[in-house]
């Protein structure tokens, strides 16, 4: 596949290489307004046959012919932004339907034979829904990044050290926290479109760990309990 994917890359440059070149000769007359939009269509394209994850790729191929719609004027700019969403729109509801499901099935015809899941700090999930349980284990903090997805942390049983820091990077998505009793939320999120629900202790007392929530969310939401 990878070699797949370098030989339709070399074929778009040098293709565009060699029209460019005869557009400049006058050989040839055509309008390459717009060309810049390439260098973002093409890696993504080629994203789309290397990536695991797709979506991320498509979307972004998506964006690249949009913007070069536009500076065709074929769609004007100021509603460029709306068939971007309606891009993000589809290609995330068609994941859902189609791959999130596979995956779960996939993790349940497996589990039985799965080696123990090992919790690692740093989360990453786009285009899909992710939870994690520390029953028993230590937690010193972690690294989440969501984007169009959903993350649920569960601390209830966990050994949660003193000052732990939770990094926290969501757009477009939710994170869900669940702490135990006696453990109290430092919340220093900065916040777009979005919102943090707290519904646990905010106040640190005597003997309380206190766990640090840092980073941005954009378009989404935070909900601790």
């Amino acid at each position: 596949m990878k070699r797949t994917s370098k030989i339709i890359g070399g074929i778009a440059l040098v293709a565009f290489g060699i029209v460019w070149a005869l557009e400049l000769l006058d050989v040839i007359s055509i309008s390459l307004e717009g060309w810049w939009a390439l260098f973002i269509i093409v890696p993504c394209f080629i994203n789309i046959f290397n990536d695991r994850r797709k979506a991320g790729a498509i979307i972004g191929c998506g964006i690249g012919i949009l913007l070069l719609l536009a500076a065709r004027s074929i769609i004007p700019w100021n509603d460029i932004w709306k068939y971007m969403l309606c891009l993000i729109a589809v290609v995330w509801g068609l994941t859902l339907l189609f791959f999130s499901n596979k995956k779960s099935s996939d993790r349940r015809h497996n589990s039985e034979h799965a080696a123990p899941v090992v919790l690692d700090d740093n989360i990453e999930v786009n285009f899909g829904k992710q939870e994690y349980s520390y029953d028993g284990q230590p937690f010193e903090g972690a690294d989440v990044h969501v984007s169009f997805g959903f993350v649920g942390l569960d601390l209830r049983d966990a050994d949660i050290r003193d000052g732990a820091v939770i990094n926290v990077d969501c757009s477009f998505g939710g994170i869900q926290i669940r702490l135990p009793k006696g453990v109290c939320i430092n919340n220093r999120i900065d916040t777009t479109l979005a919102g943090v629900d707290c519904d646990c202790c905010t106040q640190p007392t005597d003997g309380a760990k206190t766990i640090y929530l840092k980073g941005h969310c954009n378009f989404g939401g935070i909900e601790i309990k």
